[in-house]
Formats: structure tokens, C-alpha cells, sequence
């Protein structure tokens, strides 16, 4: 900005002044910034978190096993039973023929689950322990055979083997049951066969590996009970083989069952 003044000799001239304006910068307050750039940090700090949970845990589990046993039973491996642990996959049963078990065992190391990325590999680790389809041997008497079948068939009868629902977890209260039912065994010729069977409900295949694995879960629970592995067989037959009418849930009830058969003599070696 320019200003003219006179001197005394009435001469006029020109001065230059300068106005200064001052801006101030006042500091912006923190906090709208700062919470908003702690809400990715919050946001991976509850995924921590439901990731450390047991929801968590059994939710991975449950789907783990899920999609392992499905993926089984499509390759045609129902008889194997599957237990898991986070996601390491535990396979057992008895091998149809040599070479099944290692087989199985790639088979569920192929198993997929879905995930945010898509379908992933279920498992972080296979292993698997399978016994042997015990020496062939000659059928016990019929008489010896069906005395025996008819005594652990009452046995059954009096207090049936309960199961969790859509599981081959056994029951709590058929403990004694079983402890019958290794007795009545041990006294028994040769060879016990246990069968499993459920209703029609369903697909073929997942109740064919049900009843499987049922029948696999009562030969692990006498094993368990000092009864020798080679003398007892577990097979499941699905919905196979009705003893009643399955359009009604009495009919429904009674084909979900185990049956006990005799089907050799134990050899001596």
C-alpha cells in the first residue's frame, strides 16, 4: 500500500507501507482422527478374538468333519471313521483290503471347505490307524452260533446302545450295557460280527457311513473293555436291511439299531 506526503518546502513524495497480516494456525483436535484410524485395528482385534474362541474352535471342527466324512463317502470310503481335532483329521476302521487305509487317507487330505478365498483344503494334517480283516476262519456250529446271537440279542433288547443324534458318539448311560454286552462276547465262539443300521432318512451313502461308524464306535468300546481286536468285525449296512415299516417312527425307531452276529471260529496259531 502506497501513501504521498508533503515536506516543508511543500515537495510531495511517495512512501510505501506495508500491511502485515498475521494467519494462526490453531491445532485441529485429535480424536475424530485418531478413532478413525483405530477402527481397522478394532475391526482385526474381533476377528482375533471370535478366532481364539471356542465357538470358533468347534465351528472349524464341525465343518472339518462335515466336509471330510461327505467327501469320503463320495469316494466310497463310508467305512472309515473320521474323528478331528482343530484341523488335524484322524482316520481308523478296518481295512476292506490292503492298501485301503494310505487310500482313505489321501482321499481326506483332498477334502475341501469353503472359506472367504473360496474352496480350501480342510486339514493341516492326515493320519490314520486301521487294523487288518482278521484271518478267514470255518463258521462256528449253527446251535453255538444262534445261542450266542440270541443272548446278546436280549441283552440289546433290554437296554438298546444310545447315540447322539446324526453322531456315532456313544451315550453316557450305555456304559453298562456294553459292559454286558463284553462279557456275553468273551463267551462266545470265534468271530463277532457288529452291524449297524439306520432308517431311511436321508442319503444312502451318509447313512450307510453312519451305521459304520456306529458299529465301529461299539467295536472300539469293546476293545476297550479287554476284548481281543481280531475277534470283532464292524460293518455298517445303512438303511439296507429294514425289520419294520419306515413310513412311521416306531418303524423308524426299530431299524436304527446294532445287531450282533457269529460268523467264524477263532483259530488257534
Amino acid at each position: 500500500m502506497a501513501t504521498t506526503t508533503t515536506d516543508s518546502r511543500g515537495a510531495s513524495s511517495v512512501v510505501a507501507t506495508f500491511a502485515y497480516r498475521f494467519w494462526i494456525r490453531r491445532p485441529q483436535p485429535v480424536w475424530p482422527f485418531v478413532w478413525r484410524g483405530l477402527l481397522p485395528v478394532l475391526g482385526l482385534l474381533l476377528v482375533a478374538i471370535y478366532a481364539l474362541s471356542p465357538f470358533a474352535r468347534d465351528d472349524i471342527q464341525a465343518q472339518v468333519l462335515r466336509e471330510t466324512r461327505e467327501h469320503l463317502a463320495a469316494s466310497g470310503f463310508g467305512w472309515v471313521t473320521v474323528s478331528v481335532s482343530g484341523q488335524d483329521v484322524h482316520l481308523g476302521g478296518m481295512e476292506l483290503k490292503p492298501g485301503d487305509g494310505l487310500a482313505a487317507v489321501s482321499e481326506a487330505s483332498a477334502a475341501t471347505c469353503p472359506s472367504w478365498a473360496g474352496r480350501l483344503i480342510c486339514a493341516v494334517r492326515v493320519d490314520g490307524q486301521f487294523s487288518q480283516p482278521p484271518v478267514a476262519a470255518l463258521p462256528p456250529p449253527p446251535a453255538i452260533a444262534r445261542a450266542c446271537e440270541d443272548s446278546l440279542a436280549k441283552i440289546v433288547a433290554l437296554s438298546e446302545i444310545e447315540f447322539a443324534t446324526g453322531s456315532a458318539a456313544i451315550a453316557p448311560q450305555s456304559a453298562r450295557v456294553l459292559d454286558a454286552l463284553a462279557k456275553a462276547v468273551e463267551q462266545c465262539p470265534g468271530v463277532v460280527r457288529i452291524e449297524g443300521h439306520t432308517d431311511s432318512v436321508g442319503a444312502a451313502e451318509a447313512n450307510r457311513a453312519l451305521s459304520n461308524e456306529r458299529a465301529s464306535a461299539v467295536r472300539s468300546a469293546l476293545i476297550e473293555r479287554g476284548l481281543p481286536a481280531e475277534r470283532l468285525l464292524a460293518e455298517g449296512f445303512g438303511a439296507s436291511v429294514p425289520v419294520a415299516n419306515n413310513s412311521t417312527e416306531a418303524g423308524r425307531a426299530r431299524n436304527r439299531r446294532i445287531e450282533f452276529h457269529v460268523v467264524a471260529e477263532k483259530q488257534e496259531h
